[in-house]
């Protein structure tokens, strides 16, 4: 069905005309930004029966995309977007192929892309010559090769779907890519085997197909019959082998077929390009094949020799065995088969057989090393050989209860009460390990006999022993010989006496010291809080150790022993705090009972103190300022904190401008220092500039990735305001910001084509805040009056800020945009800078790494 569409806006691209299309999409030609020239596919959504497989075509594509430029048989995917309306639409920008006639040389009037189909229609019937025949064959069967490795199936290869970049065949048309195994029926007849589509046998089958068409001159319908005439001399023995493979790839029942992998298709052409020998299951000439195949033929063709078979299920795919050796460092792990409980044997393994799409779940043990689990499906790559797996084992050695132990430094230990002491002190070399990189550390270092050897150690203060065990712990529970559970303290040599020790070590009393490791003796907190729902959170001096939430009473267990500050706060409540000292093994109960009081409820509307007005944007995370920051509310923040500065230029209720990213950082912190001390805010809030995600989350741009950068997000931006896709921005008659109308000319050094054409919103500068609609979370200006600055630099780290939403000087189109980004020196204010703040949760400061015993030294 034919529909009347407009012609597809592609960001940052001109489109020039429609070079193609289908029951599957557009094919466009467009010139992008830097003048080169790009093919975009244009898929609808109302070609489409309903919308899931709208959305699972468009996730083929995106999983497509990355995968396109690994590969030189496959059409690069530059870019995937959607319509403006996120709706109508999706595409892709490929690179352009070679045209039909000028090769690279390319007249956008004039352009047609050279494809296998457009070659043999120049030479209808005829065949193409052989060896061109196995030099697209090999490159089409390993760019399939590589889609079905990342677990993709092309689903319609045929010629008019195989083009020419720089004269090499590419496999194009990627549109119908999906996930292996979707089975809804697309493709093109002839080229779709009986079995159906969807799956790497059936894009090997199709290729055979186009192998056949390219090969014979005939129609993949007439498969197959063989060409009035094969070449002469020593050339036909080539060909014929040529047609046994294609015979060997089409046969039509799945279970006879030999060449059922795009692997083993691209061995025998690369075979046969090579002059080498086809590798075979089982010997059958080319000739036989051939009579074989002209047999059908004979006998009526294949359709008709079906009509005469009784009707049977499908055959099943034939399982492709595959060796698989486990191997790992080091070696002589235990190899166990999760599936069955049994043990396989020791690695290295002996070959183990299995098969192409089988699960296997193996787990590597061996005494001081962690488990080591391998659980993965047997990938069709491995077909017909051995799957090497050879993981790096991880030490996991920590001490045993009454065993002796050895550390990652190599020094002994002997049980000792509940832990282990080392054998003897730590010596010259342990400490210089420790040692590097820290200035502060001193220890001297006095040579004692031990046995028949004399060795150095090292006399330093408990205060540096300590430091030296809580690195030793540190690094002991990076590579495996501790737990998170244990501790290292340092035993002083008390009494030790020894020549040549200096009189400094003698008056600062600098000993020996042996490290002792043991398990923490965790204690336990036990809390009970009204009103129920609050949470509470345990510190150790600035860093968090806990969060737990109060239902009632919550058991808090493995807290370490020593002091710490306990608080539990409550939206809307003032927070409660305890500070105590928690003995080892200790369980303590602690009761608060929380007091009303009227700060910030994050999943309600704010006011704060300066009367700027907060919606929740991420309920329970994040409140975004309905307005950007007034001049009243910046003149608070100057009076109080830089009066020798302070001056009002302009109304109170217009937005601030002048602003550097610092001054509006500097607000920020000020505005948050404020509102704590008067307990309007815990110190779980802050308010602060938002990032560049928060932005486009709050003027509507959800699909954005968070872990991304502004300068890569722009890339993906499409062609739509934070309004829609009006233009000029006027809405039922009525004005939709402060944008460059025509009284902006007016100001000095303002031009009069730098303005929108025939709008008027009745300001020449800035506009009061709410002058205009907001959006639909209740935002005012969230495009125009003034630009806003967030958190993050365009490229990281590259000097240069990010402002977003256009301003009162915004007059082309494109900074209008909701994804476009103004980058600006961020200590360079402008009379359009200004910004807008968010109200968001402070993230915790966890602990990263094991404390140091919070033992009293004494005990």
């Amino acid at each position: 069905m034919n529909r009347a569409r407009p012609d597809p806006i592609i960001p940052d691209h001109e489109v020039l005309r429609k070079i193609g299309g289908g029951a599957y999409g557009e094919v466009w030609l467009a010139r992008g930004v830097t003048g080169a020239l790009r093919a975009v596919k244009v898929l609808w959504r109302d070609d489409f029966e309903d919308e899931r497989s709208f959305e699972r075509e468009f996730e083929g594509i995106l999983k497509f995309e990355p995968i396109s430029r690994d590969h030189p048989g496959l059409v690069n995917i530059l870019h995937v977007g959607r319509s403006p309306d996120g709706k109508a639409f999706y595409y892709y920008v490929m690179e352009l192929g070679d045209d039909v006639i000028a090769g690279r040389d390319i007249n956008p009037v004039e352009y047609e892309a050279r494809t296998l189909r457009s070659d043999t229609k120049r030479t209808p019937g005829s065949k193409l010559d052989t060896g061109f025949v196995i030099d697209v064959g090999v490159r089409l069967a390993e760019a399939l090769r590589h889609l079905h490795d990342n677990g993709l199936a092309h689903r319609d290869v045929k010629p008019a779907n195989v083009i020419f970049v720089a004269g090499r065949a590419k496999l194009a048309d990627i549109g119908l890519v999906a996930a292996r195994g979707q089975r809804t029926f697309v493709g093109t007849e002839g080229f779709v085997p009986p079995e159906g589509p969807g799956s790497a046998q059936a894009d090997v089958y199709s290729l055979g197909k186009v192998l056949y068409e390219i090969a014979t001159g005939k129609d993949r319908m007439e498969f197959p019959e063989l060409p009035d005439e094969l070449p002469p001399g020593s050339e036909r023995k080539r060909w014929l082998a040529l047609n046994q493979i294609i015979c060997d790839t089409c046969e039509p029942h799945l279970s006879k077929r030999r060449l059922s992998t795009a692997g083993d298709l691209a061995e025998a052409l690369r075979r046969l390009q090579e002059g080498k020998r086809r590798r075979r299951r089982r010997p059958v000439g080319a000739f036989m094949a051939l009579v074989l195949c002209a047999a059908v033929v004979i006998y009526g063709g294949w359709d008709h020799l079906q009509t005469l078979l009784p009707p049977r299920l499908p055959d099943k795919p034939e399982l492709q065995p595959v060796k698989i050796k486990v191997s790992s460092t080091p070696a002589g792990a235990t190899v166990i088969d999760e599936s069955t409980g049994e043990t396989i044997g020791s690695t290295p393994t002996e070959l183990i057989e299995s098969h192409v799409g089988e699960r296997i779940r193996f787990s590597l043990k061996m005494l001081g090393y962690e488990p080591c689990p391998i659980d993965m499906v047997v990938p069709e790559s491995a077909a017909g050989g051995t799957l090497f797996l050879s993981p790096e084992l991880k030490v996991y050695a920590p001490p045993a209860i009454n065993e002796p132990w050895t550390d990652q430094l190599g020094q002994r230990y002997m049980p000792l009460n509940e832990g282990h002491e080392a054998v003897r002190p730590v010596g010259e070399t342990e400490w210089r390990r420790f040692a590097e990189g820290k200035p502060d550390a001193y220890a001297e270092f006095v040579e004692i006999t031990e046995g028949d050897t004399k060795r150095k150690v090292a006399l330093t203060s408990h205060g540096d022993a300590r430091e030296f065990c809580f690195w030793l712990a540190t690094e002991g529970i990076k590579q495996g010989y501790l737990s998170e559970d244990h501790q290292a303290e340092p035993h002083m040599v008390e009494g030790f006496q020894a020549e040549g020790i200096s009189e400094k070590a003698r008056n600062e009393g600098l000993k020996p010291f042996r490290p002792y490791v043991s398990k923490i003796p965790f204690g336990t907190l036990s809390v009970r809080a009204e009103p129920s729902g609050a949470e509470v959170i345990v510190k150790v001096g600035d860093v968090e150790v806990r969060r737990s939430e109060v239902s009632g009473m919550v058991e808090l267990s493995g807290i370490k022993p020593g002091e710490m500050e306990v608080s539990v706060w409550m939206e809307g409540y003032k927070r409660s705090v305890q500070k105590l000292t928690l003995k080892p093994n200790e369980t303590r109960d602690l009761f608060f009972k929380l007091e009303l009081n009227h700060s910030v409820v994050m999943d309600r509307p704010w006011t704060n103190s300066l009367e700027m007005s907060f919606v929740p944007v991420m309920p329970g995370d994040l409140q975004a300022c309905i307005w950007e920051t007034r001049v009243k509310d910046f003149s608070a923040f100057l009076r109080a904190a830089h009066p020798e500065i302070y001056q009002v230029e302009k109304p109170g209720d217009h937005p601030v401008v002048h602003v550097k990213r610092s001054d509006a950082m500097e607000f920020c912190a000020w505005l948050t220092k404020v509102e704590r001390e008067q307990e309007r805010l815990t110190d779980a809030h802050e308010y602060r500039l938002p990032t560049d995600y928060e932005w486009s989350f709050m003027a509507g741009l959800k699909s954005e990735l968070k872990v991304s950068t502004p300068d890569r997000r722009e890339q993906q931006m499409l062609q739509i305001f934070p309004w829609g896709v009006a233009w000029p921005p006027i809405a039922n008659g009525a004005n939709l910001g402060n944008f460059a109308g025509s009284e902006a000319a007016t100001n000095p050094g303002m031009s009069p084509e730098r303005v929108i054409f025939g709008y008027s919103d009745g300001f020449a500068t800035t506009s009061p805040v709410g002058s205009f609609p907001p959006n639909a979370i209740g935002l005012y200006d969230i495009s125009g009056n003034v630009l806003e600055w967030v958190q993050e630099d365009y490229i990281p780290n590259n000097g240069f800020g990010v402002m977003r939403g256009g301003s009162w000087k915004s007059w082309r189109q494109q900074d209008l945009y909701t994804g476009f980004r103004y980058t600006l020196t961020p200590d360079l204010p402008d009379d359009a800078c200004g910004f807008r703040i968010v109200l968001a949760k402070v993230p915790p400061k966890e602990d990263t790494g094991p404390a140091e015993s919070a033992i009293d030294e004494d005990g």
